[in-house]
């Protein structure tokens, strides 16, 4: 890809994630607004939108013609967005899939960039052209537990998601139940959830499957997976907690060997994007570009557990940070 012919396509504006993904951009000058295109993945016509004190117009996805000189960005799901994916990839374009939209898919590597960006180079020529990007729970878990990955034996997770996790239509959901609430109203239920947001602590923001997992839960646990290795036992516990942004979780790990907890407390200091703290919250994760790690204790249960708990912004850190550095990648090299 040449300099004065690279493209990137971003799908899914006005999307959870926009917002912070187009401040990473121009912040790390990963494109010029010459260089972007913005596509709308529903019929409804939006605004231009400011970048690089440029004003960008916003396409429609069903007119767009995708060119193999582009690197699409998928950040929104649903019908159209699937179709485009489809679209972008018969065109010959890189595809980024941030929505996941190829969940499951095992043709589609699973790319972290920091924990196997060498995914991006061992690719054959027969293979597909799209890189799924972690979800953010799994992105922040997966750096979280790397460190540890050669001593893992199970891990149990407890995920408190904040309320972004479902989409954007579920924070103004919240921002309009919370002021009905402070005006002495009472507030519509949630459209997505059936629930209220607003000064709430969802057990599950989802039906529960046969298994009595959800969907969410499973795609956590399937990510994981490929990011950790099959060997790892898993389990999750995804809940919504009633907050805008980030995320926090709770692990139980068991450890294959016993091991001193300072010993555990090094391996993990020293982990990439990973920062100490003594009691972190989901507060102090926004706006860092670290996963804040901390409570680190032994377990009760056995000598060979260890627990500890990990926040991060889930939009900025987990998705936005994320998906700009693996453009980056394909942008320059690819």
């Amino acid at each position: 890809m040449t300099e004065s012919t690279r493209e990137l396509v971003i799908v899914g504006v006005g999307s959870a994630p926009f917002d912070a993904l187009l401040e990473i951009l121009e912040e790390r000058k990963t494109v010029t607004p010459a260089e972007l295109k913005l596509l709308a993945a529903d019929e409804a016509e939006v605004d231009p939108q400011v970048f690089a004190n440029r004003s960008v117009p916003v396409q429609s996805l069903k007119e767009f013609a995708f060119t193999p000189e582009q690197v699409v960005l998928l950040l929104a799901a649903g019908e159209t967005a699937t179709a485009a994916l489809a679209k972008a990839e018969s065109a010959g374009a890189w595809v980024v899939d941030a929505a996941g939209i190829s969940r499951g898919d095992e043709s589609v590597a699973l790319v972290h960039p920091l924990l196997n960006p060498a995914l991006l180079n061992e690719r054959d020529e027969q293979d597909r052209k799209v890189i799924a990007v972690p979800g953010a729970g799994a992105a922040m878990l997966a750096e979280a537990l790397y460190p540890l990955k050669s001593q893992l034996q199970s891990v149990e997770v407890v995920l408190n998601q904040p309320v972004s996790a479902l989409g954007k239509r579920s924070v103004d959901a919240a921002a309009a139940q919370t002021a009905r609430l402070f005006n002495g109203q009472e507030p519509e239920v949630d459209e997505t959830t059936g629930q209220r947001l607003a000064f709430n602590h969802l057990s599950s923001a989802e039906a529960p499957l046969e298994s009595g997992h959800s969907f969410s839960e499973l795609a956590l646990i399937l990510e994981l997976r490929r990011l950790l290795g099959e060997e790892v036992a898993l389990d999750a516990t995804v809940n919504t907690a009633s907050v805008f942004h980030g995320q926090l979780a709770n692990l139980s790990v068991q450890l294959k060997d016993e091991q001193p907890l300072d010993t555990v407390r090094g391996l993990l200091a020293n982990g990439v994007r990973l920062e100490m703290r003594e009691r972190p919250s989901a507060q102090d994760a926004v706006g860092s570009e670290n996963t804040l790690l901390g409570r680190l204790r032994s377990g009760l249960i056995n000598p060979r557990q260890v627990v500890f708990c990990a926040a991060s912004d889930n939009l900025r850190k987990d998705v936005a940070i994320n998906c700009v550095q693996i453009v980056h990648l394909l942008l320059k090299t690819h």
